[in-house]
């Protein structure tokens, strides 16, 4: 155990005193704070437009206005549907309401002139425009065509299309209502129809008292699927971290000699034992520090709004199930050993960053599989992919997480748990046999397939 601490000691100091490892800690709470303000800011700032409309009268022109009301409306309603279920105080929410109802981005202002020739200095921004938010260019200008069956958007930046889909709308509306009315009926019909409409609330069965079948569906229901998603992209993220430690600091080792020293003092297993502890330790920190400034940042804003705390803390709960809690741990463990035992195996066999890099292509794509995984598990966690790719040991201790809030059979878990460590005992064996090979006897990465061969039994050709 001594000289696994050595080792673990050296390889984690040698990490941590790195300022590469200091810029990765700093680096994503320091962009997550950039990007949450980046985007507030792009938010807040977005310009307000100004449009126009040109028709016989107004009943376009009101009925695009009525849109962008009504887009509003829903939206405000939407945010306090959502905070009655994260029991965030109404009145926050009925203030957003208002807020939302009041904030235009695309404001109607009288047209300047007639025709699109006339605009065209206004479109163009070499005149301006007079509105509320004071003298602007014109964005776009709608012109009804003279027989009335097309309304021409113009406008210099194709690359916003909010208005002309607002337009597309209001115009669509408008001709069922002018329908409806030509029927004999209110133009409000198919409005009223749909607010009588039967809904469809969601409900979960619960093993409750009798005369309870259920409760309505909460986040706090979603919550222990969403806390798994996170406890396998964390998992997936560790594992992607450690490449390039595992591959840089073994190639670095190989090409100084350094294994002959270490190995005069400590035995191989030893040395690999300390080396992978030593990664663990590295990511973990960097993982514990990250979590500590979510941590952080949550407090803060719960002390700015008690509504907080009742909202995570269905997700505290989940995290901290042993149901879950422990399933995940032992997917952690075995997945980080399996994967890191391989990385530092071919790790072992570069004596250059231009081999290593070779071998980031299917690295890359042998860690994207399990991404791919964990998105069809986030739509469909009981897809029939999900329990057939749970049972492949790479893709285990990442599925085997996201199963658990779905209830699977105790026996597929721990049939999953024992298939997942019979296959890391089996990788690490097999791992310390080439980077036995490769940190001892210098072998290559041309000489792998050879070492294979010989692993299962087969004889490599000779020439």
């Amino acid at each position: 155990m001594r000289n696994i601490y050595l080792i673990f000691r050296r390889d984690f100091l040698g990490y941590v005193k790195a300022w590469g490892f200091w810029l990765s800690l700093a680096a994503v709470p320091l962009f997550l704070i950039i990007g949450v303000g980046f985007g507030m800011f792009a938010a807040s700032s977005s310009p307000v437009r100004y449009y126009t409309v040109i028709e016989p009268s107004d009943v376009i022109a009101r009925a695009v206005e009525g849109e962008f009301q009504q887009r509003a409306v829903a939206a405000a309603e939407e945010a306090v549907e959502l905070a009655k279920q994260m029991n965030i105080p109404l009145a926050e929410a009925e203030e957003q309401l208002a807020d939302a109802v009041g904030e235009r981005k695309f404001v109607a202002v009288p047209a300047p002139a007639r025709s699109l020739e006339e605009l065209r200095p206004w479109l163009t921004g070499e005149r301006m425009v007079a509105g509320p938010a004071g003298e602007r260019p014109l964005f776009a200008a709608l012109i009804l065509s003279e027989d009335g069956s097309v309304l021409e958007y113009w406008s210099g930046d194709v690359n916003i299309t909010t208005l002309k889909r607002a337009a597309e709308i209001a115009m669509r509306d408008m001709s069922r209502r002018n329908a409806l009315e030509a029927a004999g009926l209110d133009g409000g019909f198919l409005k009223e129809a749909d607010r009588v409409a039967v809904k469809v609330p969601a409900f979960r069965l619960t093993e409750s008292h009798a005369g309870e079948g259920g409760a309505e569906v909460t986040v706090a229901d979603r919550a222990p699927s969403i806390v798994a998603v996170a406890l396998a992209y964390f998992l997936w993220l560790m594992v992607f971290s450690i490449i390039q430690y595992l591959l840089m600091g073994t190639i670095e080792e190989r090409s100084n000699k350094i294994f002959d020293t270490l190995l005069t003092s400590v035995k191989l297993p030893e040395l690999l034992a300390g080396k992978l502890l030593a990664v663990f330790a590295v990511t973990s920190t960097m993982m514990l520090s990250w979590s500590l400034f979510a941590g952080a940042g949550s407090a803060f804003a719960a002390s700015q709004s008690p509504a907080v705390v009742e909202m995570i803390q269905p997700f505290i709960a989940a995290a901290t199930d042993p149901g879950l809690i422990i399933p995940a741990l032992v997917s952690f463990i075995l997945g980080y050993v399996l994967y890191g035992a391989i990385f530092m195996a071919l790790g072992s066999l570069c004596d250059t960053i231009q081999e290593a890099q070779t071998l980031l292509s299917p690295m890359m794509i042998l860690l994207m599989l399990p991404m791919f995984a964990i998105f069809i598990a986030f739509q469909d966690p009981g897809s029939p992919v999900i329990d057939y790719a749970s049972w492949v040991p790479l893709f285990t201790p990442f599925l085997l997480i996201l199963r658990i809030p779905q209830d699977p059979p105790l026996w597929e878990i721990l049939a999953q748990m024992v298939i997942m460590a019979v296959t890391t005992a089996l990788i690490v064996w097999g791992a310390t046999k080439v980077y036995r090979a490769g940190a001892v006897h210098g072998a290559g990465i041309s000489e792998l397939g050879g070492m294979l061969k010989a692993a299962i039994g087969l004889k490599p050709k000779t020439s």
